[in-house]
C-alpha cells in the first residue's frame, strides 16, 4: 500500500493511474494526528488475527521510531473508556466489534460504505472518539482481513516493508509521523482470493529450513508458516496451497497438516485460507497416502480408501476457512490411468459432493476448486464440467502463457472462475527454478487479460521457494488487488516505488531501469534453457551483444552499491545485486563457452585465455552462492542451493529433470605452439557475417585453395550499402605458433574504403585485432554495384588473402519514409509502422513488451472492445513501407509473436501480412495449430515455448525493385508482434533474436 502511496505522492504526473491514497504525512499539517507513540486500541471481540496485526504493528512502529507504542484490549461494553490510552491514539477493529459500533452508534463515524464487503477497509481521523482521548486515526475493516489489511498499509507506509524479513529490508526510520486529515476507503480487491503456492521445494527451501536449524530435516513448521502468512497479509494476499513436494529422504515429504498440527490453526488465525493444490483433492497432502497400508491411489480399484481419505480432510478442516480441490489426477501428479477417465471424475464428483452433505447443511457453505491443469483441460474439452458452485481454475502452460480463458457462460458460474500461474516450474520441456526469469509485461500481459476476461475468483502463483521470487510475486498481488492500478506504460513506476520502499529514495529512479533492463534480459529465455549456442557467436555480434547488455547492467549494480547505506545493502544483495550478478555470471559462462567452441573450432590460440575464463566465472558463480550463504548472519545458508548449470537437448522438448550437481562441458583449447597447415596459414580472418573462418578449422591442402582463399572460405563482409549499420567488423587472429609474430598491413584500393587500424601485428600478447570498417558514401561512385576485394599482406605463408566488401551504392527516392533494403534484409520492430487505420478499434504501440526488439509491441486496443466483433478487428491495420533495390526472388518474411496461447476456443488467434502494393485482400492464417487433443498445448509447443515468441515465416514470391507496403492485421487483442524481418536477397542469417532492427528513413 506504501508502494501505491508513494506512485501516487510522489511520481503522480507519470503514473496518474495509479489511485491508492496516502493515509500518513511525515510532516505535521491542519488537522492531522501525530502516530508517535499513540496507543494502538482494538476490540476484544474481533478475530485473533487482529490482534496479531497490531502487535505486528507495534513492532513496526518501534523499529520505525525507537518507541513502543502501547497495544490496549478494549472489552466490549455498553460504554468505551480507556484509561491507560494517550492523547491520539490508532483504532484498529472490524465494522462487527462493539468498540466500532459504539463509536459509530455515537455519530463520530460512518462505516455504512463499507458495511457487508469483501475485504475493505477504511480510515478516518476522528475527534474524542471515547473518553479521554483528543484524536484517533480509525482503521476499519469490512471483515477480519478488511481490518487486518487496513493494520498493515498503515505499517507500510509508515516504513515497513511487506518483505522485511523475507528480504532483510530495514525499517524507515520517521522521527514524526501523522496520520492525514481525510477519509479514505481502500477496496474490495479485484481478485476475491489472491496468494501462493509453495512447490518445488527442495533442495532449496526445506533444505535451508533444516540447515539453519542444524537438523538434517526440519519441517516446515508454525515457526515457518508464521513468516509466510505474516508477509501475504502484508501483500494482501489471503491464499495458500502450501508445501508439498515428495522426497524419499526423508520420507514422505511436506504434509502441511500433520509436520506441525498447529499448521492450520495458525493460517485461521491469521486469515489464511487454505486450499491443497490441484493434484491433492479434499484438504489432504498426497504425501499422507500410504499405499503400502491404503492401497494404491486408483478410484476403479480401490474407491473405497480413496473415498474414506478424502472425508477425513473434511473432517479434518472442521470450521476453518477452507477452499476445497475437487476432482483427483493419477499417482505422481500424473494422469488417471484408466480407459474413461471423464467417466471416473464424474463419480469423483458426486462421492465428494457426498462427503462435504455430510459436514455442511448447504453446499453454498463450503468453496471449491477444480484446477484445469494439464490432462484434465482435455477432460474440460470433452464436456466434463463440475457443479455450478464450483469454482473453475483455469490455467497457464506452466511458462507463462494462459492456456484457456473463460467464455462469457463460465464468468457466470457462481463459482466463478480462477487462474494457477507459474513463476517457476519443474517439468517439460526443461525445468525452471533457480532465478526469477520472469518478464514483468508479459506476467501484466497474461494476467491483465485473465482478468479482463472474467478470471477473478482465484490467483494462486506458483513461486516455488518463494526465494528469490518476492518481487514479481508482490507485483501480482499488488495487480490482483487493484487492476487499475498498473498498466504497461506505469510498470517502470511500480518498480520505481518498489526500489524506494525496499533500498531507499535516493537511488530509486536508476534501480529503476535496471530492474526494468533486467527484466528484459531475462524475459528473452530461462537461464535453464540457455546454452552455449543458443546466441550466434557468428551473426550480427549476437553473442557479443547480450555478454555487453549483461556486463553494462551489472557494472551498474556495482556502481550503486558502493553508496548505499550498510543498513541497505542486504535488501539490495535480496532484489537486485545478486538476480542480476548471477545472471550476468550465468550468462559470462555459457555464452563464453559458445564463443570459445566457435573460435577454437576456428583454431584460434585466443580461445584457451576465454575456456580459463569462463572456468574462473564458473567458480565465480559458487562464489556468489557462498556469499549469499553468509549474509544476515546466515540467515539464508542454502536457500541457493538450486542446480542450475546442465546441458539442455532443446530440440527433444522433454530434457527436464534438474542436474544432481553443477557442471560445464565442451571446453576447447588449441596447442598454442603449433602452426597452423600451409594452404590456410597462421593468420585467420574472420568477416562478420561469414563462416570462413570456421570452414578453414579444417583444410585439405590438396584441394582448397588459398592466396587468395574462394567461394565458403573467403572471409566475405555483408552487403554494403548507406542505409546499414556505418561500421562492419574483421576479426584478425593468431592461429599459428603464438611465439612468432604476425606482421600484417591491408591495401585500401579505394580512399572511401576505411580501415581501422589498417596494419599491426599480432603475438603472444595480442592474439587477435579487430578491424572496423566503414565508408565514405559520399564518395562512392553513384550505383556503384561491386564486390570489391582489399587485399591483406602479412609475413607468413600463404601471404596474402582478400577480404571481401559487396558495395552497393543504390539509393532510394528523396520522399521515401520507410526501411530500405540493407545487406540482403529489412528487420522492422513492429512499433515502427508507418500508418495504421483508425476507429475504435486499432493497433497501439504496447511498452516494454518484446523478447526480440527494444521498443515493445503491437496490439489491438481497446482489448475488451476488439473482441467484442472479429470482423471488426480483423478491418484494423497498420502498415510498414519498405524500399527494395532489385527484384527479389524470392521475397520471404519472419514475424515474431509474442508467446501465447488460443485461451478463447471460439475466438482463435489469426494474422495476416501482404504486400499491399495493389489492395491486395488479408490473408489470415492460424497462428497455432490445433492440438492432437482440444485442451492441449499447439503442436511443436515443447520444442518452441522457450523461445517465448511464436516465429512464423512466409512467401511473397518473386517482388520487383523499388517501394512497397506490408500490411499487418489480426483478429485478436492477444496477438502482440514483435518484429516483422523480411529476406531480400538471402541475407538473413540465423539468430535467436533475429537481426537487430535495420535503419528507418523518415
Amino acid at each position: 500500500m506504501w508502494l501505491l502511496a508513494f506512485l501516487c505522492l510522489c511520481i503522480s504526473s507519470l503514473v496518474s493511474g495509479l489511485l491508492e491514497e496516502a493515509i500518513v504525512s511525515f510532516e505535521s499539517a491542519e488537522g492531522s494526528v501525530a502516530l508517535n507513540g499513540a496507543s494502538i486500541v482494538y476490540a476484544a471481540d474481533d478475530p485473533v488475527g487482529v490482534e496479531i496485526a497490531v502487535t505486528n504493528l507495534a513492532d513496526d512502529l518501534e523499529a520505525i521510531t525507537g518507541t513502543r507504542p502501547s497495544v490496549i484490549k478494549i472489552e466490549a461494553g455498553d460504554s468505551v473508556e480507556c484509561a491507560d490510552c494517550t492523547e491520539n491514539i490508532i483504532i484498529a477493529a472490524t465494522t462487527n466489534s462493539s468498540l466500532v459500533k459504539t463509536i459509530a452508534q455515537s455519530g463520530k463515524l460512518d462505516v455504512s460504505a463499507i458495511d457487508g464487503k469483501w475485504e475493505t477497509y477504511q480510515t478516518t481521523v476522528v475527534d474524542e472518539p471515547i473518553a479521554g482521548v483528543e484524536k484517533a486515526l480509525i482503521i476499519a475493516g469490512s471483515d477480519k482481513r478488511g481490518a487486518v489489511f487496513g493494520i498493515y498499509t498503515l505499517s507500510e507506509q509508515c516504513g515497513q516493508s511487506p518483505f522485511h524479513w523475507w528480504a532483510d529490508v530495514p525499517p524507515t526510520k520517521h522521527d514524526e509521523i501523522y496520520a492525514v486529515q481525510k477519509n479514505t476507503t481502500f477496496g474490495p480487491p479485484s481478485v476475491k482470493y489472491r496468494g501462493l503456492f509453495i512447490n518445488d521445494e527442495a533442495p532449496g527451501l526445506t533444505g535451508w529450513w533444516s540447515m539453519v536449524h542444524g537438523v538434517d530435516h526440519q519441517p516446515l513448521d508454525t515457526e515457518f508458516y508464521k513468516h509466510v502468512f505474516e508477509m501475504l497479509l502484508r501483500l494482501k494476499a489471503n491464499f495458500i496451497w502450501p508445501a508439498m513436494w515428495k522426497s524419499w529422504v526423508p520420507r514422505p515429504g511436506n504434509i502441511f497438516f500433520t509436520d506441525d498440527p498447529g499448521n492450520a490453526q495458525l493460517a485461521d488465525d491469521y486469515g489464511i485460507v487454505v486450499s491443497t493444490s490441484h493434484h491433492e483433492p479434499m484438504q489432504r497432502a498426497t504425501n499422507e497416502w500410504n499405499d503400502t497400508i491404503t492401497g494404491p491411489w486408483d478410484w476403479e480399484k480401490n474407491k473405497d480408501n480413496v473415498t474414506a481419505f478424502m472425508e477425513e480432510g473434511v473432517r479434518r478442516a472442521g470450521e476453518k476457512e477452507t477452499y476445497f480441490t475437487l476432482g483427483m489426477r493419477g499417482e505422481g501428479d500424473g494422469p488417471i490411468q484408466a480407459d474413461d477417465p471423464v467417466a471416473i471424475l464424474e463419480d469423483v464428483f458426486t462421492t465428494q459432493r457426498q462427503i462435504f452433505s455430510k459436514y455442511y447443511t448447504n453446499l453454498n457453505d463450503t468453496n471449491q476448486v477444480w484446477t484445469i491443469y494439464k490432462e484434465v483441460a482435455t477432460y474440460y474439452a470433452a464436456g466434463l464440467v463440475p457443479p455450478d458452485d464450483v469454482t473453475l481454475m483455469f490455467t497457464d502452460d506452466n511458462w507463462g502463457n494462459i492456456q484457456r480463458l473463460p467464455l462469457d457462460n463460465e464468468t457466470a458460474r457462481s463459482g466463478g472462475v480462477g487462474m494457477y500461474f507459474h513463476l517457476e516450474y519443474v517439468g517439460v520441456p526443461k525445468s525452471y527454478k533457480w532465478q526469477n526469469t520472469n518478464n514483468l509485461p508479459k506476467v501484466y500481459k497474461e494476467l491483465y487479460q485473465a482478468y479482463e476476461r472474467g478470471a477473478d475468483r482465484i490467483w494462486v502463483i506458483n513461486v516455488a521457494d518463494i526465494k528469490p521470487m518476492e518481487m514479481p510475486f508482490g507485483f501480482i498481488m499488488d495487480l490482483a488487488w487493484n487492476t487499475s492500478s498498473i498498466n504497461f506504460d506505469t510498470i517502470p513506476s511500480y518498480l520505481e516505488a518498489f526500489a524506494s520502499r525496499e533500498i531507499g529514495s535516493q537511488h530509486a529512479s536508476e534501480i529503476s531501469d535496471i530492474l526494468m533492463e533486467h527484466s528484459r534480459l531475462i524475459g528473452r529465455r530461462k537461464y535453464e534453457s540457455v546454452q552455449s549456442k543458443t546466441y550466434s557467436v557468428e551473426n550480427y555480434h549476437e553473442n557479443e551483444r547480450v555478454l555487453a547488455e549483461w556486463k553494462t547492467i551489472a557494472d551498474r549494480v556495482v556502481s550503486i552499491l558502493e553508496t548505499l547505506p550498510e543498513d541497505r545493502k542486504d535488501a539490495y544483495w535480496h532484489h537486485v545485486q545478486y538476480p542480476i550478478l548471477s545472471g550476468q555470471t550465468y550468462y559470462s559462462v555459457i555464452l563464453g563457452l559458445g564463443k570459445n567452441q566457435q573460435i577454437g573450432f576456428e583454431r584460434r590460440n585466443s580461445a584457451n585465455s576465454l575456456a580459463d575464463q569462463v572456468r574462473a566465472d564458473f567458480d565465480r558463480d559458487m562464489d556468489l552462492v557462498e556469499q549469499y550463504n553468509s549474509i544476515a548472519d546466515g540467515k539464508w545458508a542454502g536457500i541457493l542451493s538450486q542446480s542450475h548449470y546442465d546441458q539442455y537437448i532443446g530440440g527433444v522438448g522433454d530434457d527436464w529433470a534438474e542436474a544432481t550437481k553443477d557442471a560445464i562441458t565442451g571446453l576447447w583449447y588449441t596447442q598454442l605452439r603449433q602452426n597452423a597447415t600451409y594452404s590456410f596459414g597462421n593468420l585467420g580472418i574472420f568477416a562478420e557475417g561469414s563462416g570462413s573462418a570456421q570452414k578453414q578449422g579444417r583444410s585439405l591442402p590438396s584441394a582448397w585453395g588459398s592466396e587468395p582463399t574462394t567461394g565458403d572460405f573467403a572471409p566475405t563482409l555483408p552487403i554494403m550499402n548507406q542505409y546499414g549499420k556505418g561500421t562492419w567488423t574483421v576479426d584478425l587472429f593468431h592461429r599459428g605458433d603464438y611465439r612468432i609474430p604476425i606482421e600484417w598491413e591491408v591495401d585500401i584500393p579505394f580512399d572511401w574504403i576505411v580501415f581501422a587500424p589498417s596494419s599491426g601485428s599480432l603475438s603472444m600478447d595480442q592474439l587477435e585485432q579487430r578491424i572496423n570498417v566503414s565508408i565514405d558514401w559520399s564518395a562512392v561512385p553513384k550505383d556503384m554495384d561491386e564486390d570489391v576485394g582489399v587485399r591483406i599482406n602479412y609475413n607468413t605463408s600463404p601471404w596474402f588473402d582478400l577480404i571481401h566488401l559487396p558495395i552497393m551504392n543504390n539509393q532510394v527516392p528523396d520522399d521515401f519514409v520507410g526501411f530500405p533494403e540493407t545487406s540482403g534484409i529489412i528487420s522492422i520492430e513492429a512499433p515502427h509502422f508507418q500508418r495504421k487505420s483508425e476507429g475504435n478499434v486499432t493497433f497501439e504501440h504496447i511498452p516494454y513488451l518484446g523478447t526480440r526488439t527494444e521498443s515493445g509491441s503491437l496490439a489491438l486496443r481497446p482489448y475488451k472492445e476488439a473482441r467484442i466483433s472479429e470482423d471488426v478487428a480483423s478491418s484494423a491495420w497498420a502498415e510498414y513501407d519498405i524500399y527494395l533495390f532489385d527484384e527479389s526472388s524470392p521475397l520471404t518474411a519472419t514475424v515474431y509473436v509474442n508467446g501465447a496461447l488460443d485461451t478463447d476456443p471460439t475466438l482463435l488467434m489469426k494474422y495476416s501480412l501482404t504486400l499491399h502494393d495493389n489492395d491486395e485482400p488479408a490473408n489470415f492464417t492460424r497462428l497455432l495449430g490445433d492440438p492432437a487433443n482440444p485442451g492441449d498445448t499447439p503442436p511443436n509447443w515443447s520444442t518452441s515455448v522457450a523461445d517465448h515468441v511464436w516465429i512464423r515465416n512466409l512467401t511473397f514470391g518473386d517482388v520487383g525493385e523499388g517501394r512497397h507496403t506490408l500490411r499487418w492485421q489480426t483478429n485478436s487483442p492477444e496477438v502482440y508482434l514483435e518484429k516483422i524481418v523480411l529476406n531480400t536477397r538471402n541475407g538473413l542469417r540465423s539468430s535467436y533474436l533475429g537481426p537487430p532492427e535495420t535503419r528507418l528513413l523518415s
